[in-house]
């Protein structure tokens, strides 16, 4: 299941990269979600749960484990500058360098599908800690 996860996320990344558009007005709510949860992984990792996807904070506990326990390790990242946001519909991408955060809308906002996320070559699918299905 996690390579359907990644094959997704490898898409996505494809998707937005060819029809992104630049200077979207869901940039800035993609921005802020984005760094609320970097923010909150490793201050406040409850806060960073709750800014989850549904299916991706499920894969992060499928295990047993709490999602406050696990995340800090899993997503933690440091972020400096502004970051590159790319919007595409319902779904986005965040890069800070070499660190990268999907995220899709929800009724109730942007939340976040994947982090902890590192290219592994061009073309290639993205290795993320934390992933939905």
């Amino acid at each position: 299941m996690p390579c359907l996860a990644v094959a997704g996320a490898t898409t996505l990344a494809l998707l937005l990269a060819g029809c992104a558009g630049r200077g979207s007005a869901e940039n800035e709510p993609v921005a802020d979600t984005a760094t609320r949860f970097l923010a909150s992984v490793t201050s406040a990792p409850d806060q960073g749960c709750d800014l989850l996807a549904p299916a991706t904070l499920e894969e992060v506990e499928a295990d047993g484990e709490q999602c406050a326990d696990v995340l800090p390790e899993a997503a933690g990242g440091e972020q400096s500058g502004e970051p590159t946001v790319d919007v595409y519909g319902r779904d986005a991408m965040v890069r800070w360098g070499e660190q990268v955060i999907f995220l899709a809308r929800f009724d109730d906002g942007w939340r976040v599908t994947a982090a902890g996320c590192e290219p592994t070559g061009k073309d290639l699918p993205y290795d993320c800690e934390v992933e939905g299905p």
